[in-house]
């Protein structure tokens, strides 16, 4: 790993290939390689409302040592606004798996590591055929709610977020704009001036209508919001057929997303807690969340294939 530096203002630089992939009759996205081509493979994602080079100052620290693929989830980022009626978790488990057959096919068979965040680890996890697409997974506040308790009250928070969101504002004069009102948020609080600026500049694009728009439109965050504990049951994390590291959110912190993922006590996961930090501790504690990244995927042997 790079040494520990403030990477939150700065951009990735050119990527070595790019592949545009299609993932369905109407939508086509990027998918962009980066690190040592030689190194092991990890697929990169991100969470909802988000953009895959927001988490640039976590997985920069991976480039030395790794083959890193990074790409936007459908209507993220990147990526071109499509239908809503298509903007669902299924949807989003099947671009993924779109997304690993093409990297397959243009960068050679070898085995990958999943890294991903919050709705993109559902979408890992849902897939069908999770043991045969990743050889290990690392998974920051994927919504899991083991327990019936803990099931009620995500479903319950998940639609309050739900409701918060379809209310918030969508379009801003400026960046500058867009910066104050996120400054603001209690749900930033650990954010620094730099990543909020990295937020502005990955999640905002000009308007035809001039001033700025979320790429990600609040209804289309909602929506997965909405439905996260609809999908989040299917998943046994008890039961995962693979070496997987769940990192978590220090529960002694407020939340303002979805609880806090605990999976405390489940043995076929090992489970961790960032101290100090909330959803986003990727973007707040990128140097140990990449530290957890490296270490876990050393010791299950991973690095070594």
């Amino acid at each position: 790993m790079k040494p520990e530096t403030d990477l939150r203002s700065s951009e990735p630089p050119p990527p070595a290939a790019i592949l545009e992939v299609r993932l369905d009759d109407e939508v086509t996205i990027p998918v962009r390689r980066y690190g040592n081509p030689d190194g092991p493979r990890l697929l990169v994602s991100h969470g909802n409302g988000l953009a895959v080079d927001l988490y640039f100052p976590f997985w920069s620290l991976l480039l030395d040592d790794f083959d890193v693929v990074v790409s936007d989830l459908r209507n993220h980022g990147a990526n071109p606004l499509g239908a809503i009626a298509r903007h669902t978790i299924p949807t989003l488990c099947r671009d993924l798996e779109a997304v690993g057959r093409a990297v397959d096919r243009a960068f050679g068979m070898r085995p990958r590591a999943g890294v991903f965040h919050s709705v993109s680890c559902l979408a890992a996890l849902l897939s069908p055929a999770l043991e045969a697409s990743y050889s290990a997974l690392v998974l920051f506040e994927p919504p899991l709610s083991p327990g019936a308790g803990a099931a009620r009250a995500s479903r319950l928070a998940c639609r309050q977020a739900a409701a918060r969101t379809r209310i918030r504002a969508c379009r801003f004069r400026s960046p500058e704009e867009f910066i104050d009102l996120m400054a603001a948020q209690p749900a930033m609080a650990h954010l620094g001036a730099g990543a909020l600026r990295l937020m502005a500049r990955t999640t905002l694009r000009k308007a035809a209508r001039g001033g700025w728009e979320l790429r990600c439109p609040p209804d289309y965050e909602a929506r997965i919001l909405a439905s996260l504990p609809d999908f989040a049951p299917l998943v046994a994390p008890d039961a995962l057929p693979l070496p997987v590291r769940v990192v978590g959110a220090d529960p002694s912190l407020p939340h303002y997303f979805v609880p806090p993922c605990d999976l405390t006590g489940v043995a076929s996961v090992d489970f961790r807690v960032v101290t100090g930090t909330t959803h986003l501790a990727q973007l707040e504690q990128p140097e140990e969340c990449a530290r957890l990244t490296v270490e876990f995927l050393d010791r299950s042997g991973f690095s070594s294939r």
